[in-house]
Order: structure tokens, then sequence, then C-alpha cells
């Protein structure tokens, strides 16, 4: 596994950095008629809720083929990201807390501690890694924040 994200680190490292839309950030209270680009903050959100929606779904007990498919699309997922230098933190993060594919529990709580040091390193709040309510969520396609109180069970 550690050779899939040496290979994507050596990719970033050699290649020139982000300079398309997908990499600025808009300007706080910009709104403008023209169509634009997504910005990175907008990717990232629509790529955390897919991947967390993508998690839910992993298969419950994953076999080893299933596990290589899904590191395989990991990886595939970093070396395609719109945004270069999000990507590059993203092998980091990786690299240091690779990927855990072996039960869809372990994979939604996976993406959940990712996308908290994700949301750390940017400064940004974390949420509470809650199997049940990740899996709620991400079947439904919702956020964590989307979520009713009260509604911890899953359906």
């Amino acid at each position: 596994m550690s050779s899939t994200f040496a290979n994507l680190r050596e990719k970033f490292r050699t290649s020139d950095r982000c300079v398309e839309a997908s990499c600025r950030d808009r300007p706080p209270g910009s709104s403008s008629d023209e169509v634009e680009p997504p910005d990175r903050a907008e990717i990232g959100r629509a790529a955390w809720r897919y991947l967390h929606s993508m998690a839910a779904h992993h298969p419950e007990t994953a076999t080893q083929p299933q596990q290589s498919d899904t590191l395989a699309w990991i990886a595939a997922l970093v070396h395609l990201y719109p945004c270069r230098h999000c990507a590059e933190h993203f092998v980091g993060v990786c690299e240091e807390m690779p990927p855990r594919l072996a039960t869809r529990e372990d994979h939604v709580m996976w993406w959940c501690e990712a996308h908290n040091r994700v949301s750390s390193d940017l400064q940004n709040e974390t949420r509470p890694c809650d199997p049940a309510r990740l899996l709620l969520a991400g079947r439904q396609g919702l956020g964590l924040d989307e979520l009713p109180s009260c509604n911890t069970g899953i359906e």
C-alpha cells in the first residue's frame, strides 16, 4: 500500500504546482452572476459528501480483491483530483494513516478520521466519528450536520 502513495508523492514532487481555477479560493462574499468553475472549497465539500457516501456502501466485509480495488480507486481519485496541492496533501494523510479497507465500519471510520485530519490541518472544525451516524448519513447522501440529532439508528 505504501508504494501506491509513494508513487503519487513522486508525481506531485516532480510536477508543476497547481495553477488551475480549482486551486484558487474565491474571496469571501464574492457573488457574481458570471458562471465560474468551482473553487477548491466547493470541490472539497462535494468530494467529501461523495466519499462518505461511497464508504457507507463499502462491502460489510471486503474480500482481498475488493480491498485492492478500493485502494486503486482511492489512488486514482488522488491522482485525478482537480486541486493538485489538495491531492498532494492527501497523499501525506494516506501515508501517515493508511486507508482501512477490511470492513465497512473500518472504512467509514477511516474516511471520517482522514476528513478530520484535513479539516484540522486547514484549521476547520472536526466532527465526531460515530460509525452509526456516519453510515446513516452516508447511505442517505447527507452530511453529519444534516442528520436530525435524535436520529442515530440505521434504517
